[in-house]
């Protein structure tokens, strides 16, 4: 049946097909650009030390990702084919959120680890106060 939406032998997905190839050079080459700019702002941030290597791998993958994209689309269009996504554009939205979601939960990792870690560092410190204190006490009690 060619009426199906992943088919690739609808007439109009071939006609969008040659109509998205021809826009993409323009968009393409924009695409590429602020890929490659993602990168080198990254690592910029990164030498400076403003951003760590290890939360940083997640950007460069993405910076990379769109970078790739931009220069071959064709994988695009195969993949959106396969999945049965009408438009390639859906496909890279999809793509997106799920990028953005995958951000989100490292994120809220990151923040987890960091709270747990603020309450054992706030809890020696109450210690080591009420050790500090003791000293200062007993010290006291001696003069």
């Amino acid at each position: 049946d060619q009426s199906q939406p992943g088919n690739c032998n609808v007439p109009h997905r071939k006609a969008l097909r040659k109509i998205g190839v021809a826009m993409l050079t323009h968009t393409s080459i924009i695409l590429a650009i602020l890929g490659l700019l993602l990168l080198i702002y990254i690592i910029r941030l990164v030498s400076s030390k403003r951003l760590l290597l290890s939360y940083s791998l997640l950007w460069v993958f993405l910076a990379v990702i769109i970078t790739l994209c931009a220069l071959f689309p064709t994988p695009i269009y195969w993949l959106a084919d396969e999945i049965g996504i009408a438009l390639p554009s859906n496909f890279i939205f999809i793509i997106g959120i799920i990028c953005l979601l995958v951000i989100c939960l490292s994120l809220s990792v990151i923040a987890s680890k960091q709270t747990a870690y603020s309450k054992t560092l706030v809890q020696e410190v109450a210690l080591l106060r009420k050790e500090v204190d003791a000293i200062k006490a007993e010290q006291q009690n001696i003069r």
